[in-house]
């Protein structure tokens, strides 16, 4: 028989205890997509994330982006409300109006001489606890547990195609932050495999991709390649004539499907060299996670047609929109499901990059959970 049971049993996705496991050993120790440096670009703004249980806070302070503790040491009042925010002001607690300075101490406390006291030493030791911030090009991200290798060690050879992307991306056309009832783990298998893809995507993603598939493990990631059918291949050059869309350089030989997954959880599809969709799963419960994704288009050449701009992004939007709620819907379904059995699935030979991700974290967790 080709096929063989997965590494992991149903157990392992809905054990709230796996979970808490998870999020130290995989969440906590590795370098986390928080977003790009465009959503930075001004003075003051802010994007607040929950990396491994942790309220983090990444802010421009005057050019300087610094990630911190969203939580005041005064009384612990939430800092920053809402996932992001570009009002430009300092970093002041809405409950008592301490404020904190770029390294997170807290330099202005009112009423400190009368009823505080505290000299440079003591506002010194209530700084908020500070976390390891990092990029490669535009991509921004955070480490909550110190130690461990640097980001680009980390990423590998990933790191030089996100340098490229970043060169040859636009901002983000269209994002969001969806719910997903589903374990996280069930959501970035869904992403790593085309199996799925006729009984799911039949008049969305089936219209794009031809049925091939390839993967390519690299480290604790992995790539897959899958081809594009002749007439979405042909919409996409006549899209990249009319808006000026040059393929990222480093893909410009490829002109298929790339589909990378950065462990754990950041997902970076890259269609014809000329779209990108970057996507995190962020777990919120063993049965749930937020599905966080952005679109880009390939840079396009000055003077493109804004009226063409706008039809093929919201053509690539509503695409977009009908896959995912394809696929929430069938994550949604096998969430239901693993309440029910306890072994583990059948992997046949075209779900090897599932049982990659196994493997890692089954390593990972090997070598930091007793």
């Amino acid at each position: 028989m080709l096929a063989r049971p997965a590494a992991l049993t149903a157990a392992d996705y809905r054990d709230p205890a796996r979970l808490e496991a998870e999020r130290r050993a995989l969440f906590a120790r590795h370098w986390q997509f928080v977003g790009f440096t465009d959503e930075l670009s001004t003075p003051g703004s802010w994007l607040v994330r929950e990396i491994a249980g942790e309220p983090v806070l990444v802010q421009d302070f005057d050019g300087e982006l610094r990630a911190l503790r969203n939580v005041c040491s005064h009384r612990f009042a939430r800092l920053r409300a809402g996932e992001a925010g570009t009002d430009g002001g300092p970093l002041r607690c809405p409950y008592h109006g301490w404020t904190y300075d770029r390294d997170g101490v807290p330099v202005g406390i009112p009423g400190n001489r009368e009823c505080f006291g505290l000299d440079r030493e003591g506002k010194r030791a209530l700084s908020l606890k500070r976390y390891e911030l990092d990029r490669v090009g535009r991509f921004l991200f955070v480490r909550v547990m110190p130690g461990g290798p640097p980001l680009a060690d980390w990423l590998g050879p990933q790191a030089g195609l996100l340098a490229a992307l970043s060169d040859g991306m636009s901002a983000p056309f269209s994002q969001e932050a969806q719910p997903w009832d589903a374990n996280w783990k069930v959501g970035v298998e869904n992403v790593l495999e085309v199996y799925h893809v006729d009984a799911v995507h039949p008049d969305s993603f089936r219209t794009v991709v031809d049925g091939s598939w390839r993967v390519v493990p690299s480290g604790p990631h992995s790539v897959g390649y899958a081809g594009i059918r002749p007439e979405a291949l042909r919409w996409w050059e006549g899209a990249g004539k009319r808006l000026g869309l040059m393929p990222v350089d480093a893909l410009a030989d490829v002109e298929g499907y790339v589909h990378l997954l950065l462990f754990p959880n950041l997902a970076i599809g890259v269609t014809a060299g000329r779209m990108m969709s970057v996507q995190t799963l962020e777990p919120t419960g063993p049965d749930s996670f937020t599905l966080r994704y952005r679109l880009c288009l390939a840079n396009a050449r000055e003077g493109a047609s804004k009226a063409a701009m706008a039809a093929v992004t919201s053509h690539l939007a509503a695409l977009n929109s009908q896959l995912l709620a394809e696929d929430r819907a069938v994550c949604a379904a096998v969430g239901a499901g693993l309440r029910h059995v306890d072994g583990a699935a059948l992997l046949g030979v075209n779900e090897d990059r599932i049982r990659h991700f196994h493997d890692i974290i089954q390593g990972q967790m090997a070598d930091t959970i007793p």
